[in-house]
């Protein structure tokens, strides 16, 4: 029976730690034994829900709090590789940048291959240029890279092409549930940082003034420019129509009640909160930023696009689905439909050929198990 392990920062809310839930649980179902390697704390909750049977190892040490970060690396990767050798996976698939170079130290000698899951854009990441330089050796002992997108793999030197592989996220629907409200609810979610462009969304909502009047705003996600965000919804003078809501109380929650959705990010990998929001039937507007929404929208049929960090264009944008309720209606019926192309059932077929492909020089497996399954039609 195959044995693979996920490595990921943490099990909170966040767009890798739903797709990782959602892969584990496919795989356990399919005979694989799973496990989660995340270096954050027993105590801290986990928001996805994981199967009882896929082991969850907590790697934060009880005085991690004391380390700087350089330090706090050194141990995840003394905790990550100790682990490794105990439990012996036959693949190990980390999530997020940092977290791939540390699974290819930490696997450096022990035979196991790595499937490395690049999920942001490279080039906008803030990174050291030791990092760079490290995961430019690293990324060459990678068995696989997957990709979220077509265009993110320019990102990756010529010499390892032939290791890259594109799976989108999956993207399924919460079920949205209506309440009755006088206020019309314009939605954004993602964490509290630059790359979500949340400043921007604030300028462009504030620009709409009285066109707006019967609008709220509400921004799902908690991260470090709370306090900036705060002090700039003060400034613009719109505490009384913005919220900031914090992580919604379930996954899914923001959905509840909205009527149109924002992304406003300066970059993404492949935003799962837009997919959502299409396959509730939202209607949506997204920065067309590199990478990922080109790839989900097709701009006036089923989403609109406006050009990244373009206050204007957005506020702009934003009034004309104010104005246009028949064009909400439309936009939310297609996206519904234009998102099925991500559903979770062909999305986890390109997941099973990965695995197939990982395991394929490593270990034998049975007939009819996962290393059988033929790669999946495009």
């Amino acid at each position: 029976m195959p044995k693979a392990m996920f490595v990921i920062s943490g099990l909170g809310a966040g767009g890798a730690e739903r797709v990782i839930s959602q892969i584990a649980d496919h795989w356990q179902a399919r005979g694989v034994t799973v496990g989660i390697a995340s270096f954050d704390s027993p105590a801290d909750p986990e928001f996805h829900q994981f199967g009882a049977e896929i082991a969850r190892y907590r790697l934060r040490r009880a005085d991690g709090g004391s380390f700087s970060g350089r330090l706090s690396k050194l141990h995840n990767l003394r905790d990550l590789r100790q682990l490794l050798r105990r439990e012996r996976p036959d693949v190990v698939i980390p999530f997020l940048t940092k977290n791939n170079l540390l699974a290819l130290i930490a696997t450096a000698g022990l035979s196991i291959p790595v499937v490395c899951c690049e999920r942001n854009n490279p080039e906008r990441q803030k990174k050291h240029p030791a990092w760079n330089a490290m995961l430019g050796l690293a990324y060459r002992r990678a068995r696989l890279i997957i990709c979220q997108t077509e265009a993110v793999k320019r990102c990756f030197s010529e010499d390892i092409h032939d290791r890259l592989r594109v799976i989108p996220n999956p993207v399924s629907a919460w079920p949205q549930r209506r309440k009755d409200s006088e206020h019309l609810r314009m939605v954004a979610v993602g964490r509290l940082t630059e790359q979500k462009g949340f400043d921007i969304l604030l300028d462009a909502f504030a620009a709409l003034g009285t066109r707006a009047a019967n609008w709220r705003l509400e921004i799902f996600g908690e991260g470090p420019l709370r306090g900036a965000l705060e002090a700039q919804i003060a400034r613009l003078d719109i505490a009384d129509k913005v919220q900031l809501a914090g992580n919604s109380a379930a996954p899914g929650a923001w959905v509840e009640n909205a009527d149109l959705f924002i992304l406003s990010s300066r970059y993404e990998g492949f935003p799962n909160v837009l997919g959502e929001a299409m396959a509730a039937g939202l209607p949506v507007i997204a920065s067309n930023c590199e990478f990922g929404p080109a790839e989900m929208i097709e701009h006036g049929r089923s989403g609109l696009l406006v050009p990244p960090e373009d206050v204007d264009a957005l506020s702009r944008t934003m009034q004309v689905c104010i104005e246009d309720a028949e064009l909400r209606e439309l936009l939310g019926t297609t996206a519904k439909s234009a998102i099925g192309k991500f559903a979770p059932a062909s999305v986890m077929r390109r997941w099973d050929a990965v695995l197939a492909e990982a395991l394929s020089s490593h270990i034998a497996t049975p007939k009819g198990s996962v290393n059988s399954l033929e790669e999946p039609a495009e």
